[in-house]
């Protein structure tokens, strides 16, 4: 019998999603290498399509046979270094058409790909490159130092290029060692403050970058994070604000005070604590022997909250199987001043406790002021249909049997209180198609994350909102996967409610709410900023108000848009960018329909609200009737394809994980899902037949 499973700390185990298999393979230079499967901060999107890497036999020698590799360098070689070194990669070339070689660079992570041509007369070659810059401080997925991928190994999937390579000789040479100057082996001493506009102790995060833009490794006083099975104190920022004021992306978290042994010099320090604050920057002096002493206050940009608004992060992966791991957690979501933080246990087909939360709802919030935690699921999940996200349910629902019947999940998510929407929709990936159409219009769906690695996209999302469905936007940064905590999020109007996860979740529901990269919208009906609802009789005006503005040192911005049922109707453009851009537009609606504010940064920011909807006349019925028949035929197509669809192992992220499993849980539970496919199916041949009929 499939059961629903209550998680609780003895049933969940501290494992996170970055499958790690160590490998008996040597060479003279690495102490060990993991097969694994994805490496969004390499400087390119890498991902791993294959079966996991392993060790083959091949004319005689020991190569490694996969989709991507990563190698920690043995420390005694090289450490925390700032040189140029020669690389040899030996490779099978009847196996491998060429390689992204990525490594732990000074100032940036980076990535190259090397093509190779394939000799049949020779058939292994060695490739011979210089790499410029190595830091090899153990910066890369869990303390390595370099990897090495396909060129078919890249999101989105390049499926012209091989998706494996045949690794069979690797050599690294230090060929000038560079060696410190005797004056900095006496350090100075750093010791930070920060503090907020009222004088607190404040997290924040902080950057220090020499003037290469090189980071010194930081002190223990930096918070510790866990982003997969080992702990880091350093990050590296996918992406950077318009006014980051140095070329180096590695950062820290701190919790109001910082302090560390420097190399005498000039350095940067940049402060920084979200979209809501002004970025500082300070010029910071170290002499040798001498204590530098350095207070920082924050200044405001803007202040959300005391306008009734707060920020969440939909989608965040962070371990918490104990309870007293809530306030170190806190700390760093408080750096990004992210208000709250859903923090989503995973599921496979395999496994359902991956990033282990220690309670759910009310008993799984952790609250101190203004920031909060709260569990949430990113579950059921596959490569095949998408990812789905369960948020503010009292407990963690997933099916071993039935696992690829989400609308069963997401109908118990909804009656325990919760809400279930999909994942990766701004991004289309894992076939998320498929899941919308399926599970939409079987009515449990209220959210899209829409908003994700700063790309806006509403295709799916205005076309189910013109079918007459009610949804929400969603942002999510999916750390540690892609981005920083925060880095997309949305707002919620509270009002004067308190702060809590329970308010913030029924303000939500509400729909006074907007996703961002930055920007922030304000907007009225009529002069009422408090509703998502406005009925009006056929012939009556609406006026619509509409602020955007952008902390202008994340973005300037380029137009503010208002959209009526996914059509532009009236916009405001920048003459060379504006911290700020209105619109003040009439409406007269003939029938009932929606509306949205978006808005558009020059530097690619972007932010959108949820809808606000227009009931003419008492029809509480919002589709746009002569699109219906289009959109709804669209994705019928859809899932005729779903049906008669099967899934790819080569899709399959977590294969190391999942393989054997995800084949048959499929054909266990395709009747069941093809009665949720025909299902839905009826429900757009209903909504076809309904929007022909005689109005």
């Amino acid at each position: 019998m499939a059961l629903a499973w209550l998680i609780s700390p003895v049933q969940a185990h501290n494992t996170q999603k970055q499958p790690a298999d160590i490998l008996h393979w040597h060479a003279p230079e690495i102490a060990t290498v993991s097969n694994r499967n994805f490496d969004f901060h390499s400087g390119n999107l890498l991902v791993s399509w294959r079966a996991p890497g392993q060790v083959k036999k091949i004319d005689g020698k020991d190569c490694l046979v996969g989709g991507y590799f990563f190698f920690d360098v043995r420390d005694d070689f090289a450490l925390d270094i700032d040189e140029t070194l020669r690389v040899e990669v030996e490779v099978d070339t009847r196996l491998t058409d060429g390689f992204h070689f990525s490594y732990d660079h000074a100032v940036n992570p980076v990535v190259r790909a090397i093509t190779v041509t394939p000799d049949s007369a020779q058939p292994m070659k060695t490739v011979s490159f210089e790499i410029d810059r190595a830091r090899f401080a153990n910066r890369k997925y869990e303390h390595t130092d370099i990897a090495i991928g396909a060129l078919g190994a890249t999101e989105p999937q390049d499926r012209t290029k091989n998706g494996e390579v045949a690794i069979c000789g690797l050599r690294l040479f230090r060929e000038t060692k560079v060696r410190k100057p005797e004056a900095l082996s006496v350090k100075g001493k750093l010791m930070l403050s920060v503090s907020d506009v009222d004088g607190t102790e404040s997290s924040a995060r902080i950057g220090l970058f020499r003037e290469d833009g090189s980071s010194p490794l930081p002190d223990e006083s930096a918070l510790l994070l866990t982003p997969f099975e080992k702990s880091v104190r350093q990050w590296s920022l996918l992406s950077t604000p318009r006014g980051w004021p140095s070329a180096g992306r590695y950062v820290s978290f701190i919790k109001g005070s910082y302090q560390a042994e420097l190399d005498p010099g000039t350095y940067t320090l940049v402060i920084s604590k979200g979209p809501e604050y002004r970025l500082t920057t300070a010029t910071v002096e170290i002499l040798p022997g001498q204590t530098t002493q350095q207070a920082i206050r924050l200044k405001r940009w803007t202040n959300m909250p005391a306008k009734g608004w707060y920020s969440a992060d939909g989608h965040i992966h962070i371990a918490r199987p104990t309870q007293d791991l809530n306030e170190g957690v806190l700390a760093y979501m408080a750096a990004e001043d992210l208000h709250l933080s859903n923090l989503l246990q995973v599921s496979t087909p395999a496994t359902y406790a991956s990033y282990p939360q220690y309670a759910f709802g009310k008993a799984g919030h952790y609250d101190v002021g203004n920031y909060a935690l709260a569990s949430g699921q990113e579950s059921p999940r596959s490569s095949h249909r998408g990812h789905t996200i369960g948020l503010n349910a009292p407990k963690y629902v997933w099916y071993k049997e039935g696992y690829f019947v989400y609308d069963r999940v997401g109908r118990e998510i909804a009656e325990l209180g919760g809400m279930f929407g999909y994942a990766h929709v701004a991004i289309d990936a894992f076939n998320v198609r498929y899941g919308l159409a399926t599970d939409v219009p079987l009515g449990h769906v209220s959210f899209l994350e829409i908003l994700q690695m700063g790309q806006l996209d509403t295709g799916h999302f205005y076309n189910l909102l013109n079918l007459g469905y009610r949804l929400l936007p969603s942002a999510g940064s999916d750390f540690p996967y892609i981005e920083t905590f925060g880095a997309d999020r949305m707002y919620a109007q509270i009002g004067a409610t308190e702060f809590s996860p329970p308010s913030w979740f029924d303000a939500y529901r509400k729909g006074r709410s907007f996703v961002t990269s930055g920007p922030i919208i304000e907007f009225t009906v009529n002069g009422d900023g408090n509703q998502s609802e406005y009925a009006v009789a056929r012939g009556a005006s609406l006026r619509v108000k509409a602020n955007a503005s952008v902390n202008p040192d994340f973005d300037l911005l380029d137009r503010i848009e208002l959209v009526v049922a996914g059509e532009v109707v009236a916009s405001a453009k920048a003459k060379g960018g504006t911290s700020a851009l209105a619109i003040d537009h009439t409406l007269t609606p003939d029938h009932s329909t929606w509306a949205a504010v978006r808005t558009f940064g020059a530097d690619g920011t972007v932010a959108h609200t949820a809808p606000f909807y227009i009931i003419v006349d008492g029809e509480r019925r919002t589709w746009q009737r002569n699109q219906v028949a289009r959109i709804a035929n669209t994705y019928i197509a859809i899932l005729d394809e779903f049906r008669a669809s099967a899934p790819d192992p080569n899709e399959d992220w977590e294969r190391s994980e999942t393989e054997g499993v995800s084949g048959s849980a499929w054909d266990r539970d395709k009747t069941a899902l093809d009665k949720s496919i025909a299902e839905a199916r009826l429900r757009y041949l209903d909504l076809i037949k309904a929007a022909a009929a005689p109005k």
